[in-house]
């Protein structure tokens, strides 16, 4: 086994990684600087594959990073001989375990990381002992063992220290808040007095929500979602403000003001990629509170769908949002109103564009013929072929076609995406 460790270093460039100064010490110390150089590494390759298989652009990856580190420290030492396993609550980050309590997190989800990690640095250890040849094949099941049995540790003291907190955490006001907040934007009956003292705002003024989030992989700076919630709060006008974080890094907002406010725009917020923000429209009493909350959450999930930059009002896409709602009957229903006009190919995209213009001129010829360049009789020509296509004169079903116009290019542009799902409370 000395061996073995004896060989680890790192060939790859570590930039500007580095361990922490104890977990430096201790290694260097002990393993000498090829292991000290070998945990940094490792600890980063394993990080680079956690972010593949973790879409949180909340998640703290530095105090993800310091303590990874410290476990993977332990782990080679206890290999090594050096130490037993030393894993206990309090070397849990007090600010992880808060992170993970504060969002909800599922445990399972806790301990699938870091089997990913042991998983890593297993697979690294044994290319280890293998190049050594024999003398390093025969230790690999020790190896598998001994790393195993470590985080087996760490994930018990993990489990001890979130569980601690979340037992802290329970009888706090933010758990109250959070709870009020979950009751209030579903259907259910909630005593609104009660909430209201809970959320110290008044329930019966008028609401503004905003939801802000990133497609999925995307990360984000903690300071870069903070000035967006600030100039969404300034641009309401108000510092009664509600803000609420989901396990999937979503924040969703409630500006509560005592008469109708003014809806920022959303190029007013400045949003940097990759974040998008959707907002709702201000409504009044609880039942606006939950009102603006589920249309400032559809319209972030359109923005996903579409790749919108910046993100969407929903009173400027509060047609297209409830159209998509059931998508499947969606489908159904533009291949029902369009028929063949529906298909993908350039003619029908240019028979779809004839008619949208068709609509946008009050079904006047001359205006329409005018802004598709085309002759009256060309224009007339087209617009009977359309009219066999669809079945019926263009002048009739005007809403059903119009409504199917805008549904065909939604459908078209990200199919079955799943960013368009919300993952936030009551869903």
């Amino acid at each position: 086994m000395a061996t073995v460790i004896a060989t680890l270093d790192w060939d790859a460039d570590l930039g500007a990684a580095s361990l922490a100064e104890h977990e430096a010490d201790q290694v260097r110390s002990r393993l000498g600087d090829g292991a000290t150089r070998w945990v940094t590494g490792a600890v980063e390759q394993s990080l680079a594959a956690l972010h593949e298989q973790i879409h949180d652009s909340l998640a703290p990856w530095p105090i993800i990073r310091t303590f990874a580190q410290h476990v993977l420290t332990a782990t080679l030492l206890h290999l090594a001989g050096e130490d037993e396993l030393p894993a206990d609550t309090e070397a849990i980050d007090r600010d992880l375990a808060e992170d993970i309590v504060a969002r909800d997190i599922p445990l399972s989800d806790i301990t699938r990381a870091l089997r990913s990690m042991q998983h890593e640095w297993l697979s690294l250890l044994i290319d280890a002992a293998v190049s050594v040849g024999p003398e390093g094949i025969r230790v690999v099941a020790a190896v598998a063992t001994s790393v195993t049995e470590t985080m087996d540790a760490w994930i018990g003291a993990a489990t001890d220290a979130i569980v601690e907190e979340r037992r802290r955490v329970y009888l706090a006001e933010q758990v109250r808040i959070r709870s009020a907040i979950e009751s209030l934007v579903t259907p259910a009956p909630v005593d609104v007095e009660v909430a209201t003292q809970v959320l110290r705002i008044p329930l019966i003024g008028w609401h503004l929500g905003c939801a802000i989030g990133t497609p999925p992989g995307g990360a984000v700076e903690r300071r870069l979602l903070d000035g967006i919630v600030h100039l969404f709060a300034r641009g309401v006008g108000s510092e009664r403000m509600l803000r609420y974080e989901t396990s999937a890094g979503t924040i969703h907002l409630w500006v509560t003001t005592d008469r109708p406010p003014q809806t920022p725009r959303v190029e007013d917020l400045r949003v940097p990629a990759p974040l998008l923000v959707g907002i709702g429209e201000p409504h009044p009493g609880a039942g606006g509170f939950r009102r603006t909350f589920l249309e400032a959450s559809d319209a972030l999930g359109l923005a996903a769908r579409l790749g919108a930059g910046g993100g969407i009002s929903y009173g400027d896409a509060a047609l297209a949002i409830v159209l998509l709602r059931d998508e499947e009957r969606a489908r159904w229903f533009v291949e029902h109103e369009l028929r063949d006009l529906a298909t993908d190919s350039p003619e029908m995209a240019e028979m779809r564009n004839t008619v949208r213009a068709f609509f946008d001129t009050r079904m006047r010829i001359a205006p329409a013929a005018e802004r598709l360049f085309l002759h009256r009789n060309t224009l007339i020509n087209r617009l009977e072929r359309i009219q066999a296509v669809l079945g019926h004169p263009v002048a009739e079903r005007t809403a059903e076609t119009q409504a199917a116009l805008v549904l065909v290019e939604l459908l078209r542009r990200h199919p079955d995406d799943p960013s368009t799902k919300y993952d936030g409370p009551g869903a």
